[in-house]
């Protein structure tokens, strides 16, 4: 689902028409709905992602990787785990005890935020919708007296289908128990 289909979801669930005038008058506004959507379904469903990151002089920088690195799950060098922790001096760097060169690094990220019409947020299917059901409820509840009591009705639903929803969906390792002492 498209940043485009969930306006035009969002504006037919609103009892608004989609044509181009009113989807240019809407666009700024339910993008940021949206938006906030995807951050908190985000904190809910934890996505993990995992890329190659250089380890220099025992650090990796979690800023050069390609999304906003929330937590650092494991790094890998050579096909084993490497031992982590965090640098308190500076932030965004984990402290790594291997030899310099490439790794692999797990971590928790947050989405890119949606732009472009043509954007997908980063988040599985079972979200999409909720993204959709979040933009209505928020838009209710900014309109007049008369309409924000309509959304009320969304924001439960948002909720409920937010608390069905589990961390690492479909993911192998979201069930294993690791020992790492």
């Amino acid at each position: 689902m498209t940043l485009n289909d969930i306006i035009v979801s969002a504006l037919i669930q609103t009892g608004r028409g989609h044509d181009a005038q009113t989807m240019d008058t809407w666009r700024d506004k339910l993008t940021g709905f949206a938006n906030d959507a995807i951050m908190d379904l985000a904190l809910t469903v934890r996505p993990i992602r995992t890329e190659k990151a250089a380890i220099a002089n025992g650090r990796i920088d979690c800023n050069a990787l390609e999304r906003e690195c929330i937590r650092v799950m494991s790094i890998r060098k050579c096909g084993r785990e490497a031992d982590f922790y965090a640098d308190e001096r500076s932030a965004g760097v984990v402290r790594v005890n291997a030899d310099d060169g490439e790794a692999e690094i797990t971590y928790r990220f947050m989405p890119r935020m949606l732009t472009n019409a043509t954007d997908e947020p980063e988040l599985n299917e079972a979200c999409q919708q909720l993204i959709v059901t979040y933009v209505v409820a928020r838009e209710r509840a900014s309109g007049e007296v008369n309409t924000q009591r309509g959304g009320n009705i969304y924001f439960q639903l948002y909720e409920t289908g937010k608390q069905k929803l589990r961390p690492h969906m479909g993911g192998r390792d979201a069930y294993m128990l690791k020992n790492r002492w």
